[in-house]
């Protein structure tokens, strides 16, 4: 999908968007645009998905349309996460390049080029900021004050016990207001893949290693 006559259709129209996922996929996804958020989605921005049964990521909108997926049913995007689009025209087509490249896919591009705030996902780590601006008088809506004093008895919660916890799937509008106010921080594990090898040797044991020495001249 693309083309500028595809990114200004009418409200009445049915949208799609195909969206680059943080992950290593062999293609992007295509999703169905709730009739309330067709004027919200243009192309760049990010959008709350779900891939998978439970769980949730943060996806970069490629393009727009008006054509539904073939081979599977579109799910529905669940919000729009930004009001300007985080990355340019520009910066997609640079991606698709680098993509091509590189011998990888758009999601493993976008993974890297990223940083943790931009690419929130169900298991995304959500700590308190331990050095919150100064002087600093904060309005915090309830959904907020749940979040953060929550925060302030566990040190560190998921984005899915969030949800839980709000007992609501939309929950980034209230984590991204929190991060633009610097009262938390996104914790970025990182699973350490290398597992290191092990062997057993046998040695002798010092006292006999004379011995040794000397009947292998006698031998």
């Amino acid at each position: 999908m693309s083309g500028d006559d595809l990114f200004d259709l009418p409200d009445h129209q049915t949208q799609f968007v195909e969206v680059i996922l943080p992950l290593a996929l062999s293609k992007n996804y295509t999703y169905r645009v709730p009739a309330h958020l067709n004027e919200a989605v243009k192309p760049g921005k990010r959008v709350i998905v779900q891939f998978g049964k439970h769980k949730m990521y943060t996806a970069i909108i490629r393009s727009i349309g008006s054509a539904a997926p073939i081979h599977y049913q579109a799910k529905y995007i669940i919000d729009v996460a930004d009001q300007q689009p985080v990355i340019n025209e520009q910066q997609l087509r640079f991606w698709e390049w680098l993509a091509s490249y590189y011998l990888c896919n758009e999601g493993d591009v976008m993974a890297a080029a990223l940083p943790a705030a931009l690419k929130l996902a169900s298991e995304t780590i959500v700590i308190l900021n331990p050095e919150p601006p100064e002087a600093v008088q904060h309005d915090l809506s309830e959904k907020e004050a749940i979040i953060m004093n929550a925060l302030s008895g566990n040190k560190k919660l998921d984005l899915d016990e969030i949800a839980k916890l709000l007992e609501q799937k939309t929950i980034y509008p209230f984590i991204n207001s929190l991060l633009s106010k610097e009262l938390i921080l996104i914790l970025e594990e990182v699973n350490e893949k290398f597992k290191p090898s092990y062997k057993t040797y046998v040695t002798l044991d010092p006292l006999y290693e004379q011995e040794a020495y000397t009947l292998s001249f006698l031998c």
